[in-house]
């Protein structure tokens, strides 16, 4: 997860995601990256079982979190601007034995600077420590507390 993390805010634009995580004789990673489509998802699946496709080493998916007021105009979770956001990621490995792990990934993004276009995002990722606490309060807990 450490290594896909830079890929996946690159590519947060095109979410949700699905990453296709591919180890190369377990030496180095290589990821393939595309925007989660439910529907594709059979499709997807059956490329993998008749080999049209490698079977990957795990898959990666990533989607905004919203909070219960996303229906009015409010911009994201935690009431924040448009440049700060809230990502819920889940991780699958192969294999029936690993289970799923859940993590929060936030990140604020500042520019553009000087009105050059240029502009920077700023990330945190924790893995998830309870399903009952709110994303906000984890998140919040994860800077206040300096946990891991």
């Amino acid at each position: 997860m450490k290594n896909s993390v830079s890929e996946i805010v690159k590519n947060l634009r095109e979410a949700p995601l699905l990453v296709h995580v591919y180890s190369d004789n377990g030496h180095s990673t290589r990821l393939k990256t595309e925007k989660a489509v439910s529907e594709d998802w059979p499709s997807v699946k059956s490329k993998w079982e008749d080999g049209t496709t490698p079977f990957p080493e795990g898959v990666i998916f990533v989607k905004q979190l919203k909070d219960d007021k996303a229906e009015k105009e409010s911009d994201s979770l935690m009431g924040e601007s448009e440049f700060s956001r809230a990502w819920g990621v889940v991780v699958q490995a192969k294999g029936e034995s690993c289970l799923p792990a859940c993590y929060l990934l936030k990140t604020s993004r500042a520019g553009p600077l000087a009105g050059l276009g240029l502009c920077c995002t700023h990330f945190c990722l924790m893995k998830v420590k309870s399903l009952r606490e709110t994303a906000e309060a984890q998140l919040s807990n994860c800077w206040l507390l300096n946990a891991h």
